[in-house]
């Protein structure tokens, strides 16, 4: 017997239809076989959301939170100076998705949406300002200046997107070394 719709959580769509985008492609976020892979009926989505534009946004938002807002907030709770929080940072940029977003894949994907959904393309476009920005910043109290502070985290920033799409492809860019490295770089520490 299926779930009632108030014992599945709005985050269940959300990672369903997460699940499907990354599997599929946005043509497969479709009501009906988002429910039937979450073993309910279709009804049980109008409880949650008016339709699926407002999915897409719900997804969108979530997606905005949990890649950009929580990241941010685990590396100043966890302190230490620029160049630490630059190295966690990195390392949160470099680690999958959890599975139940769609992994590895899920970011080159929305990015991917992104170019053809301006919904999508708008979110992601204040999420990379954001995170540059805070790259920016992590980067002036790593001590670099403002004029140089910024590049630095454009290509650390670039460098982090392609991991991310080496890595969902099945290639392996996360070498610690290898982060450190630029990081030296960048910082002028060699």
């Amino acid at each position: 017997m299926g779930a009632k719709p108030q014992e599945l959580s709005k985050t269940d769509w959300i990672a369903a239809a997460f699940r499907a985008l990354v599997a599929d492609g946005p043509s497969a976020i479709n009501v009906e076989p988002l429910a039937k892979s979450l073993g309910i009926t279709k009804g049980s989505f109008y409880w949650h959301f008016k339709d699926r534009a407002a999915l897409h946004a719900a997804m969108l938002d979530h997606w905005e939170k949990i890649a950009t807002d929580h990241i941010i907030d685990d590396v100043e709770a966890h302190g230490g100076s620029g160049r630490a929080k630059l190295e966690r940072l990195i390392g949160h940029a470099i680690s999958a998705a959890p599975d139940a977003y769609g992994g590895a894949q899920a970011e080159g994907v929305l990015r991917g949406w992104a170019a053809s959904y301006d919904p999508a393309g708008a979110i992601l476009a204040r999420v990379d300002k954001r995170r540059r920005a805070y790259l920016a910043h992590l980067f002036q109290e790593a001590g670099l200046d403002k004029a140089d502070a910024r590049p630095a985290a454009d290509i650390a920033y670039l460098a982090s997107i392609g991991a991310q799409n080496t890595r969902a492809t099945g290639g392996k860019m996360d070498r610690p070394a290898t982060w450190r490295y630029m990081l030296d770089r960048l910082l002028g520490e060699t």
